[in-house]
């Protein structure tokens, strides 16, 4: 009977960490031969079993390869919550040692990239010779390795992504190269989670398909083949692979009529995970060319599943659009911006409902992500947000503007009614229950580590965001209400703004020893902050340090060193 439940065992932490970012972060895992005592199910339930932590599980994997020391590789397709949590738990106690070693000078952070081995340049005339026979290998099969081998040998290997037979079938979404609607496409596609193909057409007759699994691009074939495009001359070309190593791999390729990136790990070129990692690095340059395209048309078929199981998670598209927009939009003169938002002031912002779970997908900042949970509370006006937002001025307006263009905000005439009513009513629950926190620092939502500045601003935002004029809008029955947490948010106010309350009121409730243990180690996590010229990093940790132990002369040198720091 086929094996459907393994354990990977991991000998301990550093083997963990090392494998983690290519493998378990990327969706994938390996198998080890001594973890496999019988022929592996295309299907299987794997346990994990990792240091500190214990056994967690079962994650649910597809083999897509298998290598050629006896092992699996795996695409991880569902992770249980608790098994989430503990690999996140165990990152965490990782970095808190990182953190602790830095701190105390037994780690020091590198200065300087590790010096790459020049590439020897080949001869002109034997790159075209092998850029040629990557032509003519693709052209049998147009890819170069970005999908999944199948799990089961078959009699007769195909090379190439298969493409489903859609041509007498209507695209649900098309359009034109010319305008914006791609984009708009995507972003919807990558909102509602959407699986299918992604067809665009040039004038020349170029034809490019983008393969997309639950909102984003997890492989690209295109006919013609471009060859920049083409996993080994991508390798080639950034130096990480040598004409010799090449021409190999085109030869293995041609023999067993497989994929390259299986030749390059049968050559001991890559491992699996580097080559999932390569895989998403390539189709991510091809979606970015795609992007560019203004000429042709574009259409997308939504399929139940893709024809092939492919080895890299998908791209999360939002993120890359709002990054992209993001860097266009803060490059902008400050008028044209204003400009663009002008027509909106007197609009409520809200969020369109159900894509409360892309900003969680877009790898925003802490700032970010308040931002995001301001305007979820309470419906603003756009001129309103400004004095309420946890981004800068110029900040907020490009994060407002980019998050409208991509169809992420809504700006109406009117606060939407019982929803907003609804949001209301929980938050002001919340914001009540929180004047009542344990300490004074959890109150305004700081840590017990905070300046006279972080006071300042914490208080003047949760009082930007609880004015007594709410009951203008939600009624006067919620006025008492709103009078305790002002009241409230004032009087800590009161007691935290000096540096000698805050002072006395942190020895009240925190260790002297703890207390000095922190400072000491923002003094040194400040001296690495100077090493690498960081003048902000630098400046926060002194003046926190100072905070702290007020009388520390090696922290007051090192805030005047951080000072001196070129900006």
């Amino acid at each position: 009977m086929a094996l459907r439940h393994a354990t990977r065992r991991y000998a301990d932490l550093a083997t963990f960490l090392n494998e983690y970012p290519s493998t378990l972060g990327v969706q994938a895992l390996v198998l080890p031969a001594e973890s496999l005592d019988d022929e592996p199910a295309p299907e299987l339930k794997v346990d994990l079993l990792l240091p500190l932590v214990g056994r967690v599980g079962p994650l649910v994997g597809q083999v897509v390869a298998r290598l050629p020391d006896g092992g699996v590789a795996l695409r991880i397709v569902e992770t249980p919550a608790a098994a989430t949590a503990a690999i996140q738990q165990l990152l965490a106690v990782a970095d808190e040692v990182r953190q602790w070693l830095l701190a105390t000078g037994r780690l020091v952070e590198p200065s300087a990239a590790p010096a790459v081995a020049p590439v020897v340049a080949a001869a002109p005339e034997e790159v075209a010779r092998l850029k040629a026979r990557v032509r003519e290998l693709e052209a049998r099969g147009p890819s170069d390795g970005s999908a999944a081998v199948e799990p089961a040998a078959a009699p007769e290997r195909v090379r190439g992504l298969r493409i489903p037979d859609v041509d007498l079938v209507e695209p649900s979404l098309s359009g034109d190269l010319s305008d914006r609607s791609l984009r708009d496409a995507l972003m919807a596609l990558a909102v509602e989670k959407q699986t299918g193909l992604l067809t665009l057409r040039r004038p020349d007759g170029r034809v490019r398909w983008g393969f997309w699994s639950k909102g984003g691009p997890v492989a690209w074939r295109t006919e013609p083949v471009e060859e920049t495009e083409v996993l080994g001359m991508l390798l080639y070309r950034a130096g990480s692979l040598t004409t010799e190593q090449l021409a190999e791999s085109l030869q293995r390729m041609e023999a067993a009529g497989s994929r390259q990136g299986e030749a390059l790990i049968e050559m001991g070129v890559c491992t699996f995970p580097q080559l999932v990692l390569m895989l998403q690095k390539q189709t991510d340059f091809v979606l970015q060319r795609a992007l560019r395209e203004r000429e042709g048309t574009w259409s997308f078929h939504l399929l139940g599943e893709l024809p092939e199981r492919f080895l890299t998670p998908p791209l999360r598209v939002a993120s890359i659009l709002y990054r992209a927009l993001l860097a266009h939009t803060r490059g902008m003169p400050a008028q044209e911006l204003a400009a663009l938002l002008r027509p909106w002031l007197d609009s409520y912002v809200t969020v369109i409902p159900g894509v409360e779970r892309t900003f969680d997908e877009m790898k925003l900042s802490a700032d970010e992500q308040q931002f995001i949970q301001i305007i979820q509370r309470t419906p603003y006006r756009l001129r309103e947000i400004f004095s309420v937002s946890s981004l800068s001025r110029s900040q907020t307006a490009a994060a407002l503007w980019c998050l409208y263009d991509l169809n992420l905000l809504s700006m109406s005439a009117e606060s939407s009614g019982v929803r907003e009513r609804e949001r209301f009513l929980g938050d002001l629950a919340a914001r009540r229950a929180s004047t009542r926190a344990k300490t004074l620092f959890e109150r305004l939502e700081l840590h017990w580590i905070c300046t006279t500045a972080d006071v300042e601003a914490h208080h003047k935002r949760i009082k930007a965001e609880w004015p007594l004029s709410l009951t203008e809008t939600y009624g006067a029955e919620h006025l008492p209400v709103l009078q305790e947490i002002n009241a409230a948010l004032d009087d800590t106010f009161e007691k935290l703004s000096t540096d000698a309350r805050r002072r006395e009121y942190r020895a009240s409730i925190i260790e002297k020893s703890k207390i000095e243990q922190s400072a000491d180690m923002l003094t040194k996590k400040g001296e690495m902050a100077i090493m690498k010229a960081a003048s902000r990093e630098a400046l926060d940790c002194y003046l926190k340090a100072l905070e702290l132990t007020p009388g520390s002369a090696e922290a007051r040198e090192g805030l005047g060193r951080a000072r001196n720091i070129p900006r």
